[in-house]
């Protein structure tokens, strides 16, 4: 538990120092921070009891796949990041008037988990021309920036790259 406890705060304070350019102003708030990502990892992915003598393959095997996977996912939310934000920036600076036209829109996930569905509604969040609003079971209500922007589909590929961390680590 210890050494689980000490990995996961070293990656997530490398990634705090990374993200901050080590800026002596953040490390205030990464004090903050860090915790409370590490915390948050351990309800998104638990750390899974040691398997019976001869299922360690197996299980290192899961965990490995689960971890190629959330990389994937987050090189993909890093490409959707940048694609949206170029696609927002060029609907605010239209001029002369900004080309949007706000909307709600309703989605209803298939992911089984309460922690897997709360990712999808905090992970969608960080692509741009989307905000997810509320999680009501299994429906997430999204404001979109302009319904000609294919959320859905966005949301799905994103619902289908969580399903598969959800089948890892399960």
């Amino acid at each position: 538990m210890i050494a689980s406890l000490l990995v996961r705060l070293c990656a997530v304070a490398l990634l705090w120092l990374a993200a901050t350019e080590a800026a002596a102003s953040a490390l205030v708030y990464g004090l903050a921070t860090v915790p409370v990502v590490v915390a948050v990892t351990y309800v998104l992915l638990p750390r899974r009891r040691t398997a019976r003598r001869g299922d360690h393959r197996g299980l290192a095997g899961r965990r490995v796949r689960g971890i190629l996977i959330i990389l994937g996912i987050a090189g993909w939310v890093l490409w959707r990041s940048v694609v949206g934000g170029v696609d927002v920036a060029r609907r605010a600076l239209h001029l002369p008037r900004a080309d949007i036209d706000p909307r709600w829109s309703e989605y209803e996930t298939r992911l089984r988990s309460g922690p897997a569905r709360v990712a999808l509604a905090l992970v969608m969040n960080l692509m741009p021309g989307s905000l997810s609003a509320r999680l009501d079971g299994a429906r997430l209500e999204v404001h979109v920036i302009d319904p000609s922007l294919d959320v859905h589909s966005s949301i799905a590929a994103l619902e289908e790259r969580l399903a598969r961390v959800e089948e890892a680590f399960a």
